[in-house]
């Protein structure tokens, strides 16, 4: 055999080999239980190569870190599990919101027997391991665990899902974990038909060097309505958020709890705004802007003289203005004045439900209210919306030192984002909801890892 049919034998070899080892991808059909009702998909390969990508066309930027242990002693998680082509997680029904399950099998007997002390995982019984340290929880099966977020006490219902799994062998149907495959996206979540949806929903999110896109079509039930409205707005505010006023069905899917921390952060009542015969909002913030702000105090020297002391400070305010619309717009206003929220003065009516910045509300002819800050200029809008809702906001404009309150994780996440963008719209009885993250315009990554 030639040079050039060796040559040609090692270069089909070796495409041979990276498509498998990037692209051909594998999964279980006996990883998620029959009573699921949410699964998310994580198609690891899809993440490696889309990541080698960023890291072969911005090299010097990226940070290269090992998964595995730098100590001989120590163990990572890589270490004690295989990493499948997909990561399948599951949520059953009825089970709480933030606890969640995922198969996995056993790379490494001796690593995983040492990961467990690592971790300060505790033996409950001959299969299950529970840490507090990393809040999970282990059902061991042969070479197979499941994993879990269930809390500590809920250990019964954890080895109950591990019985259908393992032992009764209830799956979930292949059609439906198709549809989660199918989407063919970095991460796919997948909604089974419930008491909003009427039929089965997919959540899909991608990303690349430039933006994270998440999109989604469901059908809600029949009595869950939603009504679009034409919005205006200035792509250049830092803050914008345009919505219809949502159908009782909708608005009593938030429970008292969410409704009361809501209006509790909002200093009035959500229920006195949010009025079934109301027809849209928007709330606009132009801007964080500073004001000089000077008090006065008075003290004695040592002969009873009156020293002025005067102590200057920079105060940070929203320039903002709020607009409500409908018939049921003024009662607002009503429950205003009846809670004291109004102060009314020869010029202006002065609304105390926002202390940090000085406002004023004003009731309109055509059944509206206005709320606006001292401080605010209406800007020239140059943009519009039609839908159901929208949401813009313009993180590089956030001032740095107001980033300092939100914790640090949240803070290297939105370090290098422009912007966040929520549209909600309506076709025919479908929902089209779209969410957009763009990065600032440089060659670091949209996300530091």
């Amino acid at each position: 055999m030639n040079k050039k049919k060796w040559a040609l034998l090692v270069l089909c070899a070796a495409l041979l080999f990276g498509y498998f080892k990037l692209f051909y991808k594998t999964y279980s059909e006996t990883v998620i239980a029959k009573n699921a009702d949410a699964i998310i998909a994580i198609d690891v390969k899809r993440v490696t190569n889309t990541l080698i990508w960023n890291f072969i066309t911005t090299p010097g930027l990226w940070k290269i870190r090992s998964h595995s242990s730098n100590k001989k002693e120590e163990v990572n998680w890589k270490d004690m599990i295989a990493i499948p082509d997909y990561v399948l997680a599951f949520h059953i029904k009825d089970q709480p919101v933030n606890t969640w399950y995922v198969v996995l099998q056993i790379k490494d007997e001796k690593d995983f027997e040492k990961g467990l002390l690592q971790y300060h995982f505790e033996k409950l019984n001959t299969n299950q391991y529970v840490s507090n340290t990393v809040g999970l929880q282990l059902y061991k099966n042969g070479n197979q665990i499941l994993v879990s977020t269930a809390a500590a006490e809920n250990a019964n219902e954890v080895a109950a899902i591990a019985d259908e799994l393992f032992v009764k062998k209830l799956h979930i149907t292949k059609e439906t974990l198709v549809k989660v495959i199918n989407a063919k996206s970095h991460l796919a979540v997948y909604l089974a038909a419930n008491n909003f949806l009427q039929q089965d929903g997919i959540i899909t999110a991608n990303f690349n060097k430039q933006k994270i896109e998440i999109n989604s079509i469901v059908i809600p039930n029949k009595q869950f309505s939603f009504t679009e409205n034409n919005f205006v707005y200035s792509s250049k505010s830092l803050f914008t958020l345009c919505f219809t006023q949502p159908s009782q069905p909708v608005y009593h899917l938030l429970s008292d709890s969410t409704k009361s921390s809501i209006s509790k952060a909002l200093g009035f009542s959500m229920d006195s705004l949010l009025l079934p015969a109301n027809k849209y909002y928007a709330l606009d913030i132009e801007a964080i802007k500073q004001r000089v702000d000077s008090a006065v105090t008075y003290s004695y020297d040592d002969d009873f003289n009156k020293v002025e002391k005067r102590v200057v400070n920079n105060v940070q305010e929203p320039a903002f203005n709020f607009f409500g619309s409908g018939d049921s717009a003024k009662q607002f206003y009503t429950y205003c004045l009846g809670n004291n929220k109004i102060d009314k003065t020869d010029s202006r009516q002065i609304f105390t439900a926002i202390p940090f910045v000085k406002s004023y509300f004003d009731t309109m002819v055509n059944k509206g209210i206005n709320i606006t800050a001292a401080n605010y200029v209406f800007p020239k809008t140059n943009s519009e919306f039609a839908g159901i809702l929208f949401l813009h906001l313009l993180v590089s404009e956030i001032p740095d030192n107001l980033l300092k309150y939100f914790p640090d994780d949240f803070k290297k996440i939105l370090s290098n984002i422009e912007s966040i963008q929520l549209e909600i719209n309506r076709n025919n009885e479908q929902l089209v909801i779209n969410f957009l993250m763009l990065k600032k315009n440089n060659d670091l990554p949209i996300i530091k890892l």
